[in-house]
């Protein structure tokens, strides 16, 4: 017995509001089972099933990306700097001023500088890949120091 084969017109609605119409025969119960292996789930328009996103991406794939950086925040207030423990060498940090004052952090021996940060706003510095102590101030308050750990 043959499969019955009819003419069916397929028409989808792209975000643009283009539409693209065409004619399709249904796939024989072989074709159906090969594609619904391959492919992943998908929806057109508002239909169709919902893609499983219980996986994070690139699982499983020799080329996953390595998991992204832990987020480092150095907080400026009250005059002082608030910095956390060691930071893996070459992070880019986030520096937030949170007093009304304009500040800086400043490496003593030049190894970085964010420049003037504006009271309330925050700026994003890269630290040195060489591992060590960096003694740090602000050029406008002199009086203001810290110290940043840049470790293995």
């Amino acid at each position: 017995m043959q499969p019955r084969i009819t003419a069916t017109i397929v028409i989808c609605t792209i975000a643009a509001g283009v539409a693209v119409v065409g004619l399709a025969r249904p796939a024989t119960t072989t074709e159906t089972a090969a594609v619904a292996a391959d492919a992943p789930a998908t929806t057109v328009a508002g239909y169709g099933a919902a893609p499983d996103d219980s996986t994070p991406d690139g699982a499983g794939s020799d080329d996953a990306a390595a998991a992204p950086a832990e987020q480092v925040e150095v907080v400026i207030e009250g005059f002082a700097f608030d910095v956390p423990g060691t930071i893996a060498p070459g992070s880019t940090i986030t520096v937030t001023n949170r007093d009304g004052a304009p500040h800086t952090l400043t490496a003593t021996d030049g190894a970085f500088d964010t420049g003037t940060i504006d009271g309330g706003a925050a700026t994003a510095l890269t630290l040195p890949t060489e591992p060590g102590t960096y003694s740090i101030f602000c050029e406008i308050h002199p009086s203001m120091t810290a110290t940043v750990t840049v470790g293995a």
